[in-house]
């Protein structure tokens, strides 16, 4: 965001709706001068006269009407007009949100928009608190439409001449004064836009309520909502009735900040902590003995047909991938998905929160095994990884996919945005991809004797490890105090674990997994901090960051064992009770914790009184009974982790429960009201080419993984006397 200083005035418009006679003025001016085609309109008896319905990218500025009752009035209505456009906030949301600086926020108070810098993300319109933001839906490469203030405008200096005749001071201070104004100031000819400082709007919106007590509400909206904001409003009726949220006076903004801002130390932080761990778990795990259970695990190819009927099966589903994909690129996100303004995030996000989610197995894989030292689950291990490389892979594809304009990726890497939760994801998915990508390729080397990249594997991983962390610390904080410490402690942590001996411990990469993991595990979270006023309170809480993180352990060990009984049932093999039961005490202590923390949470914020009722109420109980209590219960005691049916119901419950939050915390809880006036929202289920391209990635996962089993040791070598799943 670009920093204001007190001697930059801010620029502000009074709107003074008990002058507005709704002619419409600004709303031509607007699209006149910015060049907006006309909408197809129609009547609508709830609207009564105002056309369009809400703003559009195709209409920035919009007058509402509103009837009132009034039995002093004639006919027993006042009739109110209103003029609805972006608010211009002082600290935004939707600069916040933005990952590419594509939305700025200038020093005098517009808030501009660079479409060459914009990769379409559309987070912005739900980080709005007025949904104020719009999409070009029928655009092949949408952009973010929405009133500029016209700064551009304001732009234009005064002329030096007028007719031969060199302009006074006077003059140029007329003309800056009343022609260098936004254009729907300039069209109102009744006086109901007043444009200035906003100090000097703020002084004149009090004096005109001071002086007509009788005439105005004593309230002037955007004085201090949600932190203040450049347009002010005067209005003869309670702003509510007009449909103006309530978004309290704190700067959205503030919400993410501190998750935000807590992310560079943390880094540090966890990297310090979990090379002390190891250390020390290390150290004890050679004081009790070198032959612990599971510690040389020797790992084979299967020898099975690939092209089964099911394998065709895949093969059709990934076509359709493919073929919906096209489609996509070909018809643009308004020709290929149900997506709108009001459900600018649809199957696809969903899809990614929930894949993440469940694929965290990897990073808790890695963690335990190496970390702590848990080398009974070292059988686990491979296949996890590789689920997790596929799975972050393909949410890639379909993060790519989703955005309006992926041809501008590389914006992510040249813009420095405050605190985006969006920017940090990216990045932090992005090089956590690079990991697992390092952290599976020992399994090709060793299969096809590649010596050489294995010993530059071993020579460089940790070096990369060291490097990458301190590229995201930077690009996150840009500050290279904090980017030489994460050099400092990433160095000396790759330096102190250094491979030795023929089989060196991965570390490094089970540190970066679990470092990068939890830090974008818990900015899923932040994402939607931005939006207190449209999450349940159910759901939204301002620990969400530490919530997702926890849920993300549960979903993803939970996912590790169930893969485990998929393997054995499809391919006749051995079922690792031993093993699977002790990933399961994981789930159960995750989950507990998971349960433990969000529910006193919700009890310190006071949000149980309405938690249980309602069709939300509906929801919060199945996730939280059925997906959290229900499990934690089943996997409480060791003897039922050793059953296999009681194991894997309380693990498909467990994984299904933080699935089912997910969607519920990006769709079924979400209060969407659609763009301002935000009175008619659109409904949303995704077309068949959301499908298609969401089933064609599962079904990508399902078929690489077992095309992976066929042609390298993924899965351990049988062992004689477990039993085989029934």
């Amino acid at each position: 965001m670009t920093q204001r200083t007190a001697s930059t005035p801010i620029k502000s418009t009074l709107i003074d709706i008990t002058k507005c006679i709704g002619c419409r003025a600004c709303q031509v001016a607007c699209k006149q001068w910015n060049d907006r085609e006309g909408e197809t309109t129609e009547f609508q008896d709830y609207m009564g006269f105002q056309n369009p319905a809400t703003l559009s990218a195709q209409t920035l500025t919009l007058i509402t009407f509103h009837e009132l009752p009034n039995e002093k009035a004639p006919g027993g209505l006042d009739y109110v007009f209103s003029m609805r456009r972006c608010l211009h906030c002082l600290e935004p949301a939707c600069v916040s949100a933005c990952p590419t600086t594509a939305l700025q926020s200038q020093p005098d108070g517009p808030v501009g928009y660079d479409a060459d810098k914009c990769i379409g993300c559309r987070y912005c319109i739900w980080a709005c608190p007025w949904s104020v933001p719009t999409t070009e839906w029928n655009s092949l490469a949408p952009k973010i439409q929405k009133c500029t203030h016209c700064a551009d405008r304001a732009e234009q200096p005064p002329p030096e001449t007028r007719n031969g005749v060199a302009l006074t001071e006077e003059e140029s201070k007329q003309y800056r004064d009343n022609v260098v104004v936004p254009a729907c100031v300039k069209a109102c000819p009744a006086d109901a836009l007043l444009f200035g400082e906003r100090n000097e709007m703020l002084q004149e919106a009090k004096k005109r309520v001071a002086g007509h007590p009788d005439k105005y509400v004593d309230h002037i909206y955007g004085e201090h909502e949600a932190g203040g904001t450049s347009v002010l409003y005067l209005s003869p009726v309670p702003f509510e009735k007009l449909g103006f949220p309530d978004v309290g006076t704190k700067p959205y903004p503030n919400y993410s900040k501190a998750a935000l801002g807590a992310v560079p130390p943390a880094v540090i932080a966890l990297g310090a902590l979990l090379g002390t761990a190891y250390t020390f778990f290390k150290r004890r795990a050679s004081a009790v003995t070198a032959s612990a259970p599971g510690g040389h695990v020797h790992f084979e190819t299967l020898h099975h047909k690939l092209l089964t009927p099911f394998n065709w099966a895949m093969l059709a589903l990934m076509a359709f991938g493919v073929i919906s994909l096209v489609v996509r690129l070909a018809l643009g996100l308004g020709g290929s998905t149900n997506l709108s303004d009001t459900y600018p995030w649809g199957l696809w996000i969903v899809f990614d929160l929930v894949w993440i989610a469940v694929a965290a197995g990897a990073f808790a894989s890695a963690g335990f095994i190496y970390i702590f030292q848990r080398k009974d689950l070292y059988s686990l291990g491979r296949s996890a990884v590789f689920i997790g490389l596929l799975s972050y892979t393909f949410v890639t594809v379909t993060l790519i996919a989703d955005l309006g304009l992926p041809w501008h990726f590389y914006q992510l890497g040249l813009q420095s945005p405050d605190h985006s939760a969006m920017f940090e994801v990216s990045w932090c998915v992005g090089l956590y991809v690079t990991v697992l990508l390092l952290e599976f390729l020992p399994i090709p080397f060793e299969r096809w004797g590649l010596q050489k990249a294995m010993d530059m594997w071993r020579r460089w991983s940790g070096a990369y490890v060291a490097f990458a962390v301190t590229v995201f610390v930077f690009l996150l904080s840009r500050n290279l105090i904090y980017a030489a410490l994460t050099a400092i402690v990433f160095g000396l942590l790759a330096w102190a674990f250094r491979a030795k001996g023929k089989k060196p411990e991965p570390i490094m990469l089970a540190i970066a997994a679990v470092t990068l993991s939890t830090m974008h595990q818990s900015s899923l979270g932040s994402l939607l901090l931005l939006m207190p006023d449209q999450l349940a309170p159910q759901w939204w809480s301002p620990v969400m960051p530490i919530s997702f993180f926890l849920s993300s352990i549960a979903a993803g060990t939970a996912t590790v064992v169930l893969i485990e009984f998929w393997i054995a049932k499809a391919w006749n093999r051995q079922l690792r009770i031993t093993q699977l039961a002790a990933m399961g005490k994981i789930t159960f202590w995750s989950l507990l914790v998971y349960l433990v923390f969000r529910l006193g949470d919700m009890a310190i914020r006071g949000q149980f009184t309405h938690a249980f009722s309602g069709r939300l109420g509906a929801l919060f109980a199945i996730e939280i009974i059925l997906g959290g209590i229900v499990p934690v219960a089943l996997l409480a005691s060791e003897s039922r982790r050793n059953n296999p049916q009681i194991l894997f119901w309380g693990e498909l419950l467990a994984a299904l429960g933080i699935i089912f939050n997910r969607m519920n915390a990006i769709l079924f809880a979400m209060n969407l009201k659609g763009p301002m006036p935000q009175s008619a929202p659109a409904t949303y289920f995704p077309t068949i080419f959301e499908w298609g391209i969401s089933v064609g990635l599962i079904a990508a996962t399902i078929f690489l993984f077992g095309l992976a089993v066929r042609l390298l040791p993924l899965l351990p070598t049988q062992e004689a006397g477990e039993g085989r799943l029934q």
